[in-house]
């Protein structure tokens, strides 16, 4: 048994002396010129150079939308200094604007009266008491979204894109003017200044 163990043990160290890798000394290559670096760039690995917005102020639209919201976005932009397209002005704008009513819903936990629940009763210390229990219940509320979309004219390119989302209060149109309101100026809340 001893000899089979001491043999079994050379055959293992005999087996991890044999390394079938080689380390080669070769040197790293040299560092490229700049010139030849340059020239091997990829383009498409960095990232695009920002747009100056500052440089559009006219804007038309590029899909009809419904009135109240066309007059919200539009005095939206106004305040930040892009104005509707004129004969005297031309667009280099183009503004598509996406909205649509989501249903969201919520739990909401209610807690009960004193009392309510679930009886205790410890033989060993010899009480009762009363764990409440929550009351779980879901609520589903109406949420406004919109999407602000500004390409331009003469490209197609998208050069901003923005999107808020505002909860309806009610249910009469007044509070859905108001979350519309509201979900505009969160989409436009990254949008630079002028």
């Amino acid at each position: 048994m001893r000899r089979r163990l001491v043999l079994l043990l050379l055959a293992a160290l005999a087996g991890c002396r044999a390394n079938p890798y080689s380390a080669s000394h070769l040197p790293y290559p040299p560092t490229p010129s700049d010139s030849k670096a340059a020239a091997k760039a990829d383009p498409g690995s960095y990232p695009p150079a920002p747009i100056d917005l500052g440089r559009y102020r006219n804007w038309q639209w590029g899909m009809a939308i419904d009135e109240p919201l066309a007059g919200i976005v539009s005095a939206a932009l106004d305040q930040r200094g892009l104005r509707p397209a004129t004969e005297e002005a031309p667009a280099t704008l183009e503004l598509r604007v996406l909205q649509r009513t989501s249903i969201h819903q919520r739990q909401i936990y209610d807690e009960p009266a004193y009392g309510d629940g679930f009886a205790i009763y410890d033989r060993h210390a010899g009480y009762w008491g009363t764990t409440p229990v929550p009351v779980v219940r879901i609520v589903s509320f109406p949420v406004e979204v919109v999407q602000l979309e500004l390409f331009d004219i003469h490209s197609g390119v998208r050069v901003w894109t923005g999107s808020g989302e505002a909860v309806r209060a009610g249910s009469g149109p007044a509070s859905v003017t108001d979350s519309l309101r509201r979900a505009v100026a969160e989409a436009l809340s990254s949008f630079p200044p002028p």
